[in-house]
């Protein structure tokens, strides 16, 4: 069996180069996404950078911590993490979902001249991780069964022309 030609071995290559750099702006664009509109951030990590952007705090609300709501006062609670305890108020209008003990994403601005953090909408809590490695799983595989199937077809094409099955018309 003959090698395939030089030619074929450059596009494939160049095919290949192609994808790979696709490839790397999707996953650039999904980390930036994730980065600016998924990721949270702990209570530990809250008040060590003291950030002055909207985040999204994630923790447990402590027990017996909740208080307020009444009469549209807003919710005031603790959320610890990693050891850590922030205090947040909560203005929003999702009520029913503050409950002691829950693991939440409240999505709001630190003020660190006050000391709170001042949220006004909750978040669903993510599992990312689980995603993002059953999307890797899956196109590994796939990837892998493209290239191998790409090079059993240019293998096919020169050995089909060293036959000289195909002629050209005359």
């Amino acid at each position: 069996m003959a090698p395939p030609e030089g030619g074929a071995v450059k596009g494939l290559y160049l095919r290949w180069s192609i994808l790979i750099v696709v490839f790397s702006v999707i996953g650039f664009l999904a980390i930036s996404r994730y980065d600016r509109e998924v990721r949270t951030i702990s209570p530990k990590v809250l008040l060590s950078e003291s950030p002055n952007t909207e985040k999204r705090l994630m923790g447990m609300i402590d027990a017996g911590s909740l208080k307020g709501g009444s009469d549209g006062m807003p919710f005031r609670f603790s959320l610890s993490s990693e050891g850590a305890k922030a205090p947040v108020v909560f203005s929003g209008d999702d009520r029913e979902s503050l409950r002691d003990l829950k693991t939440i994403v409240v999505i709001g601005r630190w003020q660190a001249d006050k000391g709170v953090f001042e949220a006004g909408e909750i978040a669903l809590t993510p599992n990312y991780g689980f995603i993002t490695s059953a999307y890797v799983f899956s196109l590994i595989p796939l990837i892998l069964l493209i290239f191998s199937m790409e090079r059993r077809v240019a293998l096919l094409y020169v050995m089909i022309k060293d036959e000289k099955v195909y002629q050209a018309e005359v």
